[in-house]
């Protein structure tokens, strides 16, 4: 078998010619889009002459779930003894410095796990909105510093207001580039359910106050009236979960260029994520792989896919197909079954070119219900 290593650094996904606009969440997206766009023009959006921390007081503002303290009435930013150009001016050095501040905690703490691959490069502001499932309306969540962490392949975003914590945690996917949405100041992306959350458990336990301070520094008076003094002592885990479902969010910036920056360089991300993952596909084919039984559980058993098409190979894994042979409920070992590693649709037979697989994949029903971004490759 021939096992020759490919290259797949100037592989690109693009759309099928003959692919419908209502498959895989084309007409979605771009209604999503232009959702944002229609309340953006009812509510007085963002213009041009505006900085991107002009108050938006029509946009809904909550503080659910992963949303920052972001309220434009806090007092210390409606003093009102400022012009407005003024008022938008100190809000934009604010949070230029609270930006640098977070990247310094970040890149000078020893025990953060981002502090090797984080560059000035990589980090951007901009407003962020998010859509409110439920409310049927976008949420603006206020200015945000987002990091893009090359190594993880994640993004990462921490609010500017208030009290800086992180926003969104996403895990970032081959597509998910491909799938996002742009114009002069605005760029749409979606989570695709791969965002985590933080949730917070919180433990309270009570103890004597004089066990947990210095009573050498206390006079004798001062013991006896802690003598029996009790406190409570709150202790905070944070969990990291998945969010339940994708998210649509977007990115408003004020400069056409940092959005062309950020978009270079979450495309960049993105391809490369795609890259890795076709190398990871493609030698599935050139070696032996694990047998599961139909509950996808080990059988303690291998073998090789049974056809040598190394052209067929590059063909399937550009199109998300990997080999995994199977153990059916008969125990009959399906040795040419290969399974998509996104909508899961799986074949086991012979497939003679790509046409065949395009036809194979968009058969499938889950394809079409996970809205499979595999089948716009050609």
């Amino acid at each position: 078998m021939d096992t020759t290593p490919m290259n797949f650094t100037d592989m690109n996904s693009i759309k099928h010619p003959y692919q419908d606009e209502n498959d895989s969440g084309y007409t979605e997206l771009n209604m999503v889009f232009s959702n944002f766009d229609k309340q953006c023009r009812m509510d007085s959006p963002e213009s041009d002459e505006d900085n991107i921390f002009e108050e938006q007081n029509n946009f809904t503002q909550e503080c659910e779930d992963d949303a920052s303290d972001f309220y434009p009435s806090d007092q210390e930013d409606m003093s009102g003894i400022y012009e407005i150009k003024s008022r938008i001016e100190q809000k934009r050095k604010k949070y230029l410095v609270r930006a640098v501040k977070i990247y310094k905690d970040l890149t000078e703490n020893m025990s953060a796990p981002w502090k090797d691959e984080l560059t000035l490069d990589d980090v951007f502001i901009s407003n962020m909105y998010k859509f409110n499932i439920q409310k049927q309306r976008w949420v603006k969540k206020g200015p945000i510093v987002i990091f893009l962490l090359k190594k993880q392949f994640r993004l990462v975003t921490y609010n500017l207001y208030g009290q800086p914590i992180p926003s969104l945690n996403i895990k970032l996917w081959e597509f998910m580039a491909s799938y996002s949405r742009s114009d002069n100041h605005k760029i749409l992306i979606n989570s695709f359910g791969r965002n985590f959350k933080n949730k917070v458990t919180i433990s309270t336990t009570v103890t004597y106050l004089k066990d947990i301070i210095d009573t050498s520094l206390l006079n004798e008076r001062e013991l006896k009236l802690i003598q029996n003094e009790k406190v409570s002592i709150c202790n905070s885990t944070v969990i990291p979960y998945p969010e339940d479902s994708s998210s649509n969010i977007v990115f408003y910036f004020k400069a056409t260029e940092d959005l062309k920056r950020f978009k270079k360089a979450f495309d960049d991300a993105c391809h490369e994520l795609y890259c890795i993952g076709c190398k990871k596909r493609y030698e599935t084919f050139l070696n032996e792989q694990p047998i599961l039984n139909y509950q996808d559980h080990p059988v303690e058993k291998s073998c090789r896919y049974p056809y040598n098409n190394p052209d067929l190979f590059v063909a399937l894994s550009e199109r998300g197909f990997e080999y995994k042979p199977i153990e059916d409920e008969t125990g009959k070992i399906l040795t040419d079954r290969i399974k998509c590693c996104f909508c899961g649709t799986s074949y086991a037979g012979w497939i003679s070119d790509q046409t065949s697989i395009n036809i194979m994949h968009k058969l499938y029903c889950d394809s079409k219900h996970y809205e499979c971004p595999y089948l716009n490759i050609i």
